[in-house]
């Protein structure tokens, strides 16, 4: 997936709302928003529970999409 289609698929996300980034060599990203906040969790490849990764301000969605993007 392209950057920007990344972006602009966090971007559409409405309060309450996730997406999860199509899988890759590390397994998967899921992205929450909540109270103009997004949080960023891993998915482990070989499944198993979301690991927390950190929390964003809605305007940091390209660096978002650069920290997922580093892990594969």
């Amino acid at each position: 997936m392209k950057t920007q289609e990344a972006i602009n698929e966090i971007e559409k996300l409405e309060d309450g709302e996730s997406w999860i980034y199509p899988e890759g060599d590390y397994g998967r990203a899921e992205i929450w928003l909540k109270n103009d906040r997004y949080f960023l969790f891993t998915i482990p490849c070989f499944g198993g529970k979301p690991i927390y990764y950190g929390a964003y301000l809605k305007k940091e969605t390209d660096y978002i999409i650069k920290i997922v993007e580093e892990w594969t």
